[in-house]
């Protein structure tokens, strides 16, 4: 058997049905908004406010020639990738539909109870891997960018561009292909036992002996992925109004959206593929406010994507983008920071029914070089786990590093940024 059909048909399996993709989140890009939760919209800085709030790009004090706070960054993490995904991954990178076809293949060179025994273990731990995957979420959620800092006195921008990706599915096992291993299971016994235990089941058979699994397997899936990236601008720049300072940011960008459609099929042995997709081109805007309260108490409001977007795949699925507005309330201290985001409405999932609605905890302490990190996430319409967060921060000169690890029930992730102030 074709080992690119091997891996691919294990993929069918674990994926009989994809659900569609998840509710859109505010949406987290950079490790240290990873480590503190996502909490970012008034918890932010200078560096990295353009993800969240594009108006904390103007907190920042003092002439950047002066200062050299500005900085070259690279972000890449996963968000979240749920245990579903990382079994389906292990299953993959185990073989173990692979090791199934190589235990048949040798019974047919030579059909004695030990390589029968061989293709026993293979089938049982294939069906074992079925079972732990079977209707598990399989989803994730990454982004990958660059990014320059610009602050000024009271003002900032940032130059940016990355990708985020987007996913989640279902994975259900069509009873009839665990009907289907449990036959092979009971033909390799009848031939181990020299016809004493198991059936024969002569329909596993043709002139060249015992089938394949692939050449019975009838087994299909399907799936969408979206792929968002982005390039733009954020300024913001302090104001007095009302004899208070507010800042206020804008993040124009050009999107570029591209959305997947997938169908796998298994048919007599023959993987079919078959796939369309989408791309998009567009010009979008997140707007934010920020104010700062008796010294150390910072409020900020933020839309990320002020304009909607909707668009119907060539399969007749509807994806629509639209509108997430945050709330955010933080501390500000000399050398300890804590902030609470909230979303402001419930998200619709992209596909389905889902919804879903953030709350989010971040606490950071700095020492002279390094910055410790702590962030809780909870969705209050449960369409994903609760994550905890850790990380940390290291300055070195210009060098800077952030470090995340992100653990829960909605899977885990990590996160790294490498930057360079000048």
């Amino acid at each position: 058997m074709n080992r690119a059909h091997c891996s691919r048909l294990l993929i069918g399996l674990l994926a009989t049905h994809a659900s569609g993709l998840a509710a859109d989140s505010y949406g987290v890009f950079d490790a240290r908004g990873l480590a503190l939760g996502g909490t970012g919209v008034a918890l932010g800085n200078a560096d990295t406010g353009h993800f969240y709030n594009p108006a904390l790009t103007a907190f920042h004090e003092g002439h950047e020639d002066r200062t050299r706070d500005g900085s070259h960054s690279f972000h890449a993490l996963l968000a979240a990738v749920s245990d579903g995904a990382r079994t389906a991954a292990d299953l993959i990178d185990d073989d173990l539909e692979g090791r199934l076809s190589d235990a048949i293949d040798d019974l047919n060179g030579a059909p004695t109870p030990e390589t029968a025994r061989v293709g026993i273990d293979a089938a049982r731990e294939l069906e074992r891997a079925m079972r732990d995957i079977d209707g598990k979420d399989i989803n994730a959620e990454g982004y990958v960018g660059y990014s320059v800092s610009l602050p000024g006195d009271f003002e900032g921008g940032t130059f940016f561009v990355g990708s985020r990706v987007l996913g989640r599915g279902v994975s259900q096992i069509a009873q009839a292909d665990y009907d289907l291993l449990e036959d092979y299971m009971e033909a390799l016994e009848f031939v181990e036992s020299g016809g004493t235990r198991g059936e024969e089941h002569p329909e596993l058979y043709n002139d060249n002996g015992l089938m394949d699994p692939s050449e019975q397997i009838q087994s299909s899936a399907s799936g969408t992925g979206l792929l968002l990236s982005e390039l733009g601008v954020s300024a913001g720049k302090q104001y007095t109004l009302w004899n208070q300072e507010i800042a206020l940011g804008i993040a124009p960008k050009v999107v570029h959206l591209r959305i997947f459609d997938e169908s796998w099929r298994v048919v007599n042995g023959t993987f079919e593929s078959a796939g369309t997709d989408r791309t998009e081109f567009y010009f979008n805007v997140d707007i934010g406010a920020a104010v700062t309260l008796a010294d150390h108490w910072r409020i900020g409001l933020a839309v990320k994507d002020l304009r909607s977007k909707t668009i119907t795949t060539d399969a007749g699925e509807r994806i629509k983008l639209q509108p997430r507005g945050r709330l955010g309330l933080a501390y500000i201290g000399e050398s300890f920071d804590v902030g609470l985001d909230a979303d402001l409405d419930k998200t619709p999932a992209l596909q389905g029914e889902a919804e879903r609605q953030d709350v989010s905890l971040g606490i950071e302490y700095r020492l002279p070089i390094l910055a410790l990190r702590l962030g809780y996430r909870h969705d209050l319409e449960a369409s994903v786990g609760d994550q905890l967060s850790g990380g940390l921060g290291w300055h070195l000169g210009s060098f800077l590093l952030d470090l995340t690890y992100v653990q829960g029930d909605g899977g885990e992730g990590a996160g790294l940024r490498i930057g360079w102030a000048y």
